[in-house]
């Protein structure tokens, strides 16, 4: 056992020597540097003059990317853009150019008071139909339903109506029997209301 363990190392310990002798060839990696941030036109440093205390701060704050890429935005997009959230600033910034658009397009139309459109190859759109008043109350399965409205109608959180819908009326205030082996529907777990 001593044996194979000896020849074990000693063959690791050869196969070892190029990697070595290769790791010397490596040069160091460079010295990190310090970024400087991005020069302003004339244009640029009057509008950063006439910021807040707080907007400034704020901006000396981002990274040098998304002061670089804040430059580049229109009067408008500027202005959504200290609407967003650090979070979100970022979203945008890792975006391609088409799918900054769509995201432009949104928080345009939301700044402009409008509900955002729904981006087209979106995996789940809106249902057809016009979204019912009230809550659907379907009689069998197979009956389609139109969309809800969501208890609020300003919700946006999913891209369908009807995501904070309550059940219907007749699915309120219902006693169920206790579930059981032969009772398996429509029941309720032991303990449950």
């Amino acid at each position: 056992m001593r044996r194979f363990l000896m020849a074990g190392s000693a063959a690791l310990a050869l196969l070892a020597i190029p990697v070595m002798s290769q790791a010397q060839d490596v040069p160091p990696p460079p010295a990190p540097t310090t970024t400087a941030a991005p020069m302003m036109t004339p244009e640029q440093k009057a509008t950063y003059e006439a910021w807040e205390a707080s907007q400034k701060a704020d901006y000396d704050a981002w990274p040098n990317e998304y002061k670089v890429y804040y430059w580049t935005l229109t009067p408008e997009q500027q202005k959504g853009y200290w609407a967003l959230t650090a979070d979100q600033r970022g979203q945008i910034y890792k975006m391609t150019p088409e799918q900054r658009q769509i995201a432009w397009n949104s928080v345009m139309q939301q700044m402009n008071g409008q509900t955002p459109t729904t981006p087209p190859g979106q995996a789940n759109p809106p249902g057809e139909g016009m979204p019912t008043a009230g809550v659907p109350d379907p009689q069998s399965a197979a009956q389609p339903v139109p969309p809800a409205m969501p208890a609020d109608p300003s919700y946006q959180g999913g891209p369908y109506k009807g995501a904070n819908t309550p059940p219907p009326a007749t699915e309120m205030n219902k006693t169920y029997p206790v579930c059981s082996k032969t009772v398996t529907d429509n029941c309720r777990n032991r303990g449950g209301k």
